[in-house]
């Protein structure tokens, strides 16, 4: 039994080689572009979660902003107005409020 040879066969598999060049290019630019700095950012996340104290100011991926009254595990307890507060996962803080000292007045 012969087996039909089709005259297009080397050049189909020339075609796959110069499209797979394309598609580990895309993939490199995905790696440095997205997938490095985003895992550096989430390491800096984690890092201040860690490190949150009680009296901190800070504001939740939902916007909320409270100050930290306690830590119960992977639960914190925010003051979001006197005597008001709310339970949130440690998770959910998107970042820290830092208040930048006021700027001495400028003489004319």
């Amino acid at each position: 039994m012969n087996l039909p040879t089709y005259p297009f066969a080397a050049d189909a598999a020339s075609a796959f080689g110069s499209t797979l060049m394309p598609i580990l290019m895309v993939g490199a630019v995905f790696v440095f572009l997205v997938y490095l700095p985003n895992r550096k950012e989430e390491a800096a996340r984690k890092t201040l979660i860690a490190g949150l104290q009680k009296g901190d100011r800070v504001v939740t991926e939902g916007g909320i902003h409270g100050k930290m009254h306690e830590a119960k595990g992977e639960q914190l307890v925010l003051e979001i107005s006197p005597g008001a507060y709310l339970t949130i996962d440690r998770e959910k803080v998107r970042a820290k409020i830092v208040d930048k000292p006021a700027e001495p007045a400028k003489k004319a």
